[in-house]
């Protein structure tokens, strides 16, 4: 009983945070803006970050778990896991009348 014990207390301490950041040069365009997905099967798949009102790309984007994300996971076995997303428009340049400046949209999600 005591190694079970052992044992389920060292799986317990191995889980940990989550957050990974991406940051461009691109200087921001407004306040953040926030998405909740979730993560399956201990992260095999995952949501993606679908930013189609940041006509001219992400200045930063930031997902982590949030703090009731950990209940969630152990509760599940791991199976889901919450995510949140938060993310930053970049700012446009100037516009210079010969050709389209936004961003092509991206490849789809499988």
């Amino acid at each position: 009983m005591k190694r079970l014990a052992a044992s389920a207390l060292v799986l317990a301490s191995l889980t940990g945070c989550f957050r990974m950041s991406v940051r461009s040069p691109a200087p921001r365009d407004g306040a953040p803006e926030a998405q909740t997905g979730a993560s399956f099967v201990a992260g095999l798949t995952t949501s993606n970050v679908a930013a189609a009102e940041c006509r001219h790309g992400l200045s930063r984007v930031d997902v982590y778990w949030p703090w009731w994300s950990p209940f969630v996971y152990a509760f599940t076995f791991g199976i889901v896991t919450p995510l949140r997303a938060e993310y930053v428009c970049a700012k446009g340049g100037a516009d210079s009348g010969d050709g389209d400046t936004e961003v092509p949209p991206s490849v789809p999600g499988l």
